[in-house]
């Protein structure tokens, strides 16, 4: 890995058969952050991946597109489209979003973005929080082109307390351009990038009573605890300056496989300051800092309650199409049982065959029905529900506590993941489901935590997104 250039020996491959792009993905593993642009068929395009320089502009009409970030990687291959214009009518065959956003919070991707699909050259542009050494590779089946994007593990930018943070703004007023959020191991991070000549101040502290600006309405946020974070010295996003694209929501985010924060919770802009609120799961030391190029204000939550961090230390494949990290303390089965990569437990279990006995707390299998059926609501008092994309597919995270009529003791506590895999797997509808049950020989709530990291890592093979 290093920061030059790296490209195919055929780049530019001018002249072949068109490599058609069906997949776009990114997401966050230990030490690096994957980008993947899968393609159909068995032949990968020429590719070449080099740092550029702001700004970053659109091939063919020269438009400059906005890409979040202190560095920009792009990746270019040909030949390759999104479009396959080889029958009577043009076919779309990559159907999904121009911009991707890495599943689970980036290491230190930010945003992937179409930046071009002209003339059999297709570009997309990874916006990166600092410049860091990449590698390439192709893979097959599918046809994959994958970069990763490696990088140290994160640190809080203090040591944090819970006592209010101030500091003032100075000069012309900023825009918020974008605000994201990052679970790292011991901290959950909350970022916001601002834009134009002033410096952001802000306000952030603990609040029992949340309420919106203006109005005094109350806000409903979730969580044992209230951060409130409020930025001062931002402009109204009618008054942003020319060129410069304020962020637009969403006004309320989750972060799966956070240690400690429950949802962000956007309020509005009001005479110049803008405020949020972090639901967390208890009153935690927070550190704030602000960062340049571009201008961002961190806040660092600490998870500092004697939890130690989810260290995922081993990888295994399952042979129904996907790939999984879980600590590397923990054991797996073998296979004479259920497939490899099935079941995962802190300690060495035996499976017992033509059971439903539960010897394991974390399960991993792929279903032979529609994502629509196994995410309806099922039995069960569910105590919440949010989406989520996994490794490019729409997923769902439920919690749900049983009322003894299904397969679990009534009371039973348990989370589940369900990821559509599309409808032609193996010839039929397929969803993907790893879960954990809160059985009394289980530590529940620390299995959930491992299960919402293992969840973040997993690579999918299996079906399609679209």
């Amino acid at each position: 890995p290093g920061t030059g250039p790296v490209q195919s020996a055929d780049f530019p491959a001018l002249t072949g058969p068109t490599a058609h792009l069906t997949d776009v993905r990114s997401a966050r593993h230990d030490g690096f952050d994957r980008v993947v642009l899968e393609f159909a068929g068995g032949e990968a395009p020429g590719y070449r991946v080099t740092y550029v320089e702001p700004p970053i502009t659109a091939d063919g009409s020269g438009a400059e597109i906005p890409v979040p970030g202190a560095a920009f990687l792009e990746v270019r291959a040909t030949p390759a489209s999104g479009v396959d214009l080889s029958g009577d009518e043009p076919r779309e065959t990559y159907p999904g979003p121009d911009r991707v956003a890495p599943a689970g919070g980036g290491g230190v991707v930010t945003e992937v973005v179409e930046t071009g699909d002209f003339e059999g050259q297709l570009a997309w542009t990874i916006g990166l929080q600092e410049r860091v050494p990449f590698g390439v590779a192709v893979l097959e089946e599918p046809t994959r082109l994958v970069v990763d994007l490696y990088h140290d593990v994160l640190e809080p930018v203090g040591a944090g307390d819970t006592a209010d943070s101030v500091v003032a703004g100075e000069g012309p007023q900023v825009t918020v351009t974008d605000v994201r959020l990052g679970a790292h191991p011991g901290f959950d991070r909350m970022v916001f990038e601002v834009a134009g000549e002033g410096e952001a101040g802000w306000r952030i502290g603990y609040t029992d009573d949340p309420r919106a600006q203006g109005s005094g309405a109350p806000v409903d946020v979730p969580g044992d605890a209230v951060l409130g974070v409020t930025l001062t010295n931002i402009a109204l996003p009618g008054d942003a300056p020319e060129g410069v694209q304020p962020w637009d929501g969403p006004d309320r985010q989750q972060l799966p496989g956070a240690s400690t924060l429950q949802a962000l919770v956007e309020d509005t802009v009001f005479e110049g300051h803008h405020t949020f609120f972090a639901g967390l799961d208890a009153e935690r030391p927070f550190a704030v800092s602000r960062l340049s190029s571009p201008q961002r204000i961190v806040v660092d939550v600490l998870a500092q309650d004697g939890r130690s961090p989810v260290d995922l230390g081993s990888r295994c494949e399952h042979p129904d199409g996907f790939a999984i990290s879980y600590p590397g303390s923990w054991s797996t089965n073998s296979g004479d049982v259920l497939p490899p990569c099935s079941r995962f437990g802190p300690q060495p279990f035996t499976l017992t065959p033509g059971t439903d006995e539960r010897s394991a707390p974390i399960a991993a299998s792929v279903e032979p029905a529609p994502y629509s059926q196994v995410s309806a609501p099922q039995e069960g008092a569910e105590e919440s529900r949010s989406a989520t994309i996994v490794d490019g597919r729409q997923g769902v995270r439920i919690q749900r506590t049983a009322t003894g009529e299904g397969l679990w003791p009534e009371g039973t506590r348990t989370t589940t993941y369900a990821i559509d895999l599309g409808a032609d797997v193996q010839g039929g509808p397929a969803t993907l489901v790893v879960n954990t049950v809160g059985l009394p020989e289980f530590d529940y709530d620390r299995n959930v935590r491992v299960l919402d990291h293992m969840v973040h890592t997993l690579d999918i093979t299996a079906g399609s997104t679209g």
